[in-house]
């Protein structure tokens, strides 16, 4: 346990062998693979949702800093996987964490995929790992409502193209959702609309703003016809792909 705390000191380092391949991948193997006690996987959530991980030098944007925060969310949804299992959190635990990712989620700016020479950032992508793994482990109308707006802020963007499969992440949390049917079709209709409502905004912004759009219905699209097939939902996103190319 105290190596994997020392580990955690290290995640956020510019190597991304020594962050990714080496510290990451072995706190990955050591969590799911139950090394830990729970009082000590409970110890290293709330290590790395503190603001010395989760939040450190949040707002800063093209700075080194973005290696911290991205790879410190990828621990909740590890040790979530193993209260799924096996519950290791309380009530009041589980909501703390998701009070903390939530606003790391509307308070992350640097949104970069990957780095050259440094490798992988990618804070959109893990947020959406943390987010879909909470989707699973809290399952209820308020809290899917509070999912679906952290993925439709993470989706309209308009100073960035993505360009690394974020798309694919962000619509996992969303395929939960639906699994748990707890939302009706009105709602789904809703969110729907105002993911792909755009201002008048001026050029280039506009562009990038439908072009993540787009590309991220698109990913839903496909996925829910695959789980789901056609549907009202899957009309529904095509009718609204359709008015965005107007």
């Amino acid at each position: 346990y105290p190596y994997a705390q020392w580990m955690l000191d290290y995640i956020g380092s510019p190597d991304a062998e020594l962050r990714d391949d080496l510290i990451y991948s072995t706190l990955h193997k050591w969590i799911t693979n139950d090394v830990f006690r729970q009082k000590e996987l409970r110890g290293l959530m709330l290590q790395a949702i503190s603001p010395d991980y989760l939040f450190y030098k949040i707002g800063e944007k093209g700075t080194d800093s973005v290696f911290k925060r991205a790879f410190s969310v990828l621990i909740p949804p590890l040790i979530l996987s193993v209260h799924e299992r096996e519950p290791l959190l309380s009530e009041e635990q589980l909501y703390s964490v998701a009070e903390q990712v939530l606003e790391y989620v509307y308070l992350e700016e640097d949104v970069r995929g990957y780095v050259e020479g440094k490798g992988w950032a990618h804070s959109t992508a893990h947020a959406a790992d943390a987010l879909d793994a909470l989707a699973r482990t809290i399952q209820n109308r308020e809290f899917s409502y509070a999912i679906l707006a952290a993925v439709r802020q993470k989706v309209r963007l308009h100073d960035y193209v993505y360009i690394h499969f974020e798309d694919e992440r962000l619509v996992a949390p969303i395929m939960s959702l639906r699994n748990q049917n707890i939302l009706t079709g009105e709602e789904w209709s809703n969110w729907l609309h105002s993911i792909a409502t755009v201002e008048d905004i001026r050029h280039p912004q506009h562009a990038i703003l439908v072009q993540n759009i787009r590309t991220f219905l698109r990913g839903l699209y496909f996925r829910v016809l695959e789980a789901e097939g056609s549907t009202a939902f899957t009309d529904d996103i095509l009718e609204t792909l359709k008015d965005l190319r107007r």
